[in-house]
């Protein structure tokens, strides 16, 4: 019994650090991203965004996607929550990348090939908000 329980807590371990290690690919963080909005956390979701700027228009920048984010929240809510995302297809192109995917909502409705822009800056992606 308390191998089974190690064993548990190790893969709960290792599953966590994976959620939460960081966005290495242009799929991590669209699915972190999507991730954030099903459970409501607008602050993980305006984390996966690129600002730039000085550290005052970064902070003004994401404060700004927080409320953009609270309103996208919302919306999934009234379609009864996201279900579930699947990424289909991924376009990569040195730093920049469109990640495509499927987006199945509680009440049944589906947005086949949602496009979330991705960009690489200093070996970390990020949602693209320039493009």
């Amino acid at each position: 019994m308390k191998k089974i329980i190690a064993a548990t807590l190790i893969i709960a371990t290792v599953l966590l650090i994976t959620a939460c290690g960081g966005n290495n690919s242009p799929k991590a963080v669209a699915t972190k991203y999507v991730t954030a909005l099903q459970n409501g956390d607008k602050e993980a979701a305006a984390d996966c965004f690129y600002y730039s700027g000085t550290d005052e228009e970064k902070a003004e920048q994401r404060n700004q996607m927080i409320s953009l984010v609270e309103k996208g929240i919302k919306s999934v809510e009234k379609d009864e929550g996201i279900k579930s995302f699947k990424v289909t297809n991924v376009e990569e192109n040195g730093d920049k990348a469109v990640v495509y995917g499927t987006v199945t909502y509680g009440n049944g409705k589906t947005d086949v090939n949602d496009e979330i822009p991705t960009v690489k800056v200093d070996g970390k992606w990020y949602i693209d908000t320039n493009k």
